[in-house]
């Protein structure tokens, strides 16, 4: 008996450190061939592994790149080939800052616990068997999904696929070609078999000559009964997020007046009517306040979202 378990044991210690010995000569290998990659020069038309994708996107955390002209420090990544993904003008991003805190606010007053994210954070929705990386400007992955991760999910792109049920795109949409790209990658990428998304807006805003505010929204949703994607396209209105009387993110609406007000260069009002002095109770305890923002801070924490023991 004994010597067999000293053989198997023997056997199991020998694999471990070949296993170990084999993976840091793997590593070590692809780092040695990663760092021979000349990020100044870029080849879009070269198929990279995704060891390389990911070595790219790492370097361009500290710096930026020139791809035709435009400022790039993020790949997406697709049947071998990257997608750069320039910077975006600062009031595009405002927007962009503004769903996101819409969405997260959301998601922390009514006790979701899900993953909210903004253009930093990819997925890879593995189309078709390809793993293909797309980081939405703005995403939502339920606390099912969110609490089931492992370590590989949370902190790399080698673990199990996963993708938020939610994602919001915003962009500009001047004409019909551009509109064919988002509605392509929505119907094929995002929304592809086997990805966990339900509901996508693609928010177009900029302005015209004149300054004025151009907008408009266009929505995909998927439909379990039909198994189908269908497009609409809205007007610039608050949106809400139900699919066929079913609620995807329940009480979320996504609020264009506070889209507006993101990017307004215009003074919402004044500040001083905030602090006229007048004192007023919270209608939950004792304490008072003559500071609108001091008091909803307060409700907010010490009775909205207060844990009950």
């Amino acid at each position: 008996f004994f010597p067999i378990t000293f053989v198997l044991l023997l056997i199991a210690i020998t694999s471990y450190i070949g296993y170990n010995i084999s993976k840091g000569i793997t590593y070590i290998f692809n780092r040695i061939y990663c760092e021979k990659i000349d990020l100044e020069n870029i080849d879009l038309k070269k198929v990279y592994t995704f060891e390389e994708f990911e070595y790219i996107n790492n370097q361009l955390k500290t710096r930026t790149i020139q791809l035709n002209g435009k400022p790039v420090n993020l790949f997406e990544y697709k049947n071998g080939k990257l997608i750069p993904m320039p910077q975006t003008p600062y009031a595009r991003e405002k927007v962009v800052a503004e769903i996101v805190r819409q969405l997260g606010n959301w998601n922390f007053e009514t006790h979701q616990n899900g993953g909210v994210t903004s253009s930093q954070g990819g997925f890879d929705f593995n189309v078709g068997g390809q793993r293909t990386i797309r980081a939405p400007d703005v995403s939502f992955t339920p606390k099912q999904t969110d609490r089931g991760l492992n370590a590989l999910q949370n902190w790399t792109f080698q673990g199990q696929p996963f993708t938020p049920i939610f994602v919001v795109e915003v962009d500009f949409i001047e004409s019909e070609a551009q509109f064919q790209v988002f509605d392509d990658r929505f119907r094929n990428e995002i929304f592809a078999q086997g990805t966990s998304v339900e509901l996508g807006f693609l928010v177009s805003i900029s302005q015209d000559n004149n300054g004025q505010l151009v907008g408009t929204i266009h929505s995909w949703k998927w439909y379990e009964n039909s198994n189908a994607v269908r497009h609409y396209e809205h007007g610039w209105r608050n949106m809400d997020t139900r699919v066929g009387g079913r609620e995807i993110l329940p009480g979320f609406e996504l609020n264009v007046r506070m889209i507006e007000e993101s990017i307004s260069q215009q003074d919402s009002g004044s500040s001083s009517s905030d602090d006229d002095n007048t004192s007023f109770s919270c209608p939950k305890c004792t304490k008072t306040f003559t500071n609108n923002h001091r008091f909803m801070k307060h409700f907010q924490m010490e009775h909205a979202l207060k844990r009950r023991t």
